[in-house]
């Protein structure tokens, strides 16, 4: 096929399984549920039949979808290619894909396609939803391009981001955590550039991808190339450019960094600066000539002058008799060696010595060994500061432009500025969930997974010892924002009860995100359904708790006839948590949690808006601690049956 065997396998192979087909219809059915929301968030239960009303709503509900729209496509896609190549990497594939016949234009191109093409189907399936505002008037079918096109742009421009951080790092949180943090900073630079430039809007719409999609859906009359508007062909044109470029340095890169040259993780632990280790050298010698030396020394094998060898570059002097030293019965001395005849024709052959260096002390390992291994090694790489730079300098960013928007006439907690907080949050939840699942599945990947199983280890020792190494290895992304919140309470903006408040809670949360990524990576075999799963939860449960949130803020008007349509939404989400988080091994626990936790989570958002923070944090610290508990208990408790090893699970 001319679009290269990859691209090729991912067309045949990539519809077969049922939930190709179940996830463009749940986007679709996702959208229809939010036009729901939306008429009734500004219309309400009445009729509607004024044009301007539906020409309003039209115009309404196109900015919504445009800007969900976007920001999954910079979530999933991103994280979608640098995931197809990163879980290629752990299972030992990638090195078989360079080894073919296979151009290095093919394999990254290839790649790169193959990991955005069911982004690229969804992309393509929320085309008649959206279509179905030009029938309610107010946006033009120019408009809609435009959207399209921008989003489409920064879709490619997030997957040739994370495949180029993918074929650079050689761990599977380093490529998930370092390609999220990337996108945040473009978003981060371009709003930024919006903030600083405000009468130059090409530039802003240029730079930043909801600039551009402002622009988009900003009703105008002139046009410059045809019904499409220019800022969004600037846009398109800068961000493809972008990613060809990203494209064209991967490819010059590829077997540059690949495979890697990083030396086994065993080795790396505990090398000392300029001491390179090495476990044994060899040295080719002539057999005859060996055979003439060892009958010069002593009357010993070929097997006994090797194993003195080895003894003397050891340093150590055995005391008991060689091996292999042929002596008679009647005497304490040994036989000579004596060559045996042959047919005459003598091929020389070379044997090898074996030079063994000096072994070094051992580290003491702890009780529990898998929390020794997260804590005292480089389980996730040699370069984490790397990770830790790019979240304190995003992190940095957010914090300044919050209290920046802080002056006189503007409260800490009014407008867009009041969500910055909650974003960070959010992002440091998303690491910790991320650097959660990877620890398993990299595991279950590298063949390791399967050894640690047949040890005499627990599951107490397993579970709490990777649930506490994902936790200390996050321990920046967890710390800023407790600082964060602490810093807002010394400068007066909030009161110490709801300081105590809020660190509880936070600290839940992030052990449910960390746990979550356990539960998803146990559930799954799959490393990349695993990830998705995962992933796609908390930015889901996330997601959707900023959405009810900004919807109710929108509305005015009495709350009676928004509750139907958040019903239908909140209904929604509780199926789809039901399906991430017990489809494959469901129980009364999970069933309960998915049942409750959008209910109780839209309950906490009323309260807090309603100024009752106590209730909000009694019943969040409630929901989610028996969520927590809802995968924690079944992992320890039950690990094979988690695992799907038994009979029960298995059929």
């Amino acid at each position: 096929m001319f679009a290269g065997p990859i691209i090729a396998r991912e067309l045949l192979t990539a519809p077969r399984p049922p939930r190709y087909y179940a996830a463009r219809a749940s986007y679709a059915g996702g959208l229809l549920i939010v036009m729901l929301t939306v008429w009734q968030v500004l219309v309400g239960w009445d009729e509607g039949n004024a044009l301007s009303i539906l020409s309003r709503f039209g115009a309404i509900l196109f900015s919504f979808f445009a800007y969900l729209q976007l920001t999954l496509m910079l979530f999933f896609a991103p994280i979608a290619a640098a995931t197809a190549v990163a879980h290629e990497k752990d299972r030992r594939t990638f090195v078989l894909l360079l080894m073919t016949d296979l151009r290095d234009i093919e394999i990254v191109v290839g790649k790169l396609v193959a990991s955005l093409l069911q982004i690229l189907t969804l992309l393509l399936t929320s085309l008649p939803v959206f279509c179905l505002c030009l029938l309610l008037g107010g946006v033009s079918f120019g408009q809609v391009i435009d959207v399209f096109l921008v989003t489409f742009a920064a879709g490619f421009f997030g997957g040739a981001l994370g495949m180029i951080v993918a074929l650079w790092r050689d761990r599977t949180f380093q490529s998930i955590a370092l390609t999220v943090l990337l996108v945040v900073l473009f978003l981060i630079l371009g709003e930024a550039a919006a903030l600083i430039l405000p009468e130059s809007i090409w530039i802003a719409s240029a730079l930043s991808p909801f600039q551009a999609i402002a622009e988009a859906i900003r009703p105008r009359p002139e046009r410059l190339v045809g019904p499409l508007g220019g800022s969004s062909l600037v846009f398109t044109g800068i961000y493809l450019a972008a990613a060809a470029l990203i494209v064209l340095a991967s490819i010059i890169k590829l077997r540059v960094w690949n495979p890697g040259k990083n030396e086994p993780r065993e080795q790396r632990e505990g090398d000392e600066e300029g001491d390179v280790e090495v476990v044994e050298q060899l040295y080719e010698v002539d057999e005859a000539e060996s055979l003439a030396e060892s009958a010069r020394r002593s009357p010993a094998t070929v097997s006994a002058v090797i194993a003195e060898q080895v003894s003397e570059a050891r340093g150590d002097r055995p005391e008991s008799p060689r091996i292999g030293v042929a002596t008679a019965p009647d005497s304490s001395e040994a036989e000579p060696y004596v060559r045996r005849e042959t047919t005459g024709l003598h091929v020389p052959r070379r044997t090898h010595r074996r030079v063994v260096r000096k072994f070094r002390p051992y580290r003491e390992v702890w009780s529990n060994p898998i929390l020794w291994r997260e804590l005292r090694t480089r389980a996730y790489g040699t370069k984490p500061l790397i990770i830790k730079g790019a979240y304190v300098l995003a992190f940095a960013l957010g914090v300044a432009a919050y209290f920046t928007s802080i002056g006189p006439g503007s409260g800490p907690w009014e407008g867009a500025k009041a969500a910055i907080p909650a974003l960070l949050a959010v992002l440091s939840l998303i690491l910790v969930n991320a650097q959660g699942v990877t620890a398993l599945t990299s595991e279950r990947d590298t063949g390791a997974l399967d050894l640690l199983l047949v040890t005499e280890l627990s599951p107490q020792q397993f579970i709490y010892g990777k649930l506490y190494g994902v936790l200390y290895n996050t321990k920046e992304m967890i710390v800023l924002p407790i600082a964060l919140a602490i810093g807002i309470w010394a400068m007066g903006y909030m009161k110490l009860d709801s300081l105590i408040f809020v660190l509880i809670n936070f600290a839940v949360l992030v052990h449910f995100s960390a746990m979550l990524g356990l539960h998803a990576a146990i559930t799954y075999t799959n490393s990349r359904q695993a990830v998705a799963n995962s992933l796609g939860t908390i930015f889901f449960l996330m997601l959707g708790i900023l959405f009810c949130a900004a919807l109710i803020i929108q509305s005015r008007q009495e709350f009676a006839r928004q509750l139907l349509s958040f019903l239908v939404f909140i209904g929604a989400g509780s199926v789809a948590l039901y399906g991430s988080l017990g489809a494959k091994n469901p129980s009364p626990a999970i069933g309960l949690v998915a049942l409750l936790t959008p209910f109780w989570s839209f309950y906490c958002i009323i309260s807090i808006l309603q100024g009752d923070f106590g209730a909000a944090f009694l019943v969040s610290l409630a929901v989610y601690s028996f969520a927590l508990l809802s995968m924690l208990i079944p992992a320890v408790s039950d690990f094979d049956i988690a695992l799907g090893r038994t009979n029960a699970i298995q059929g």
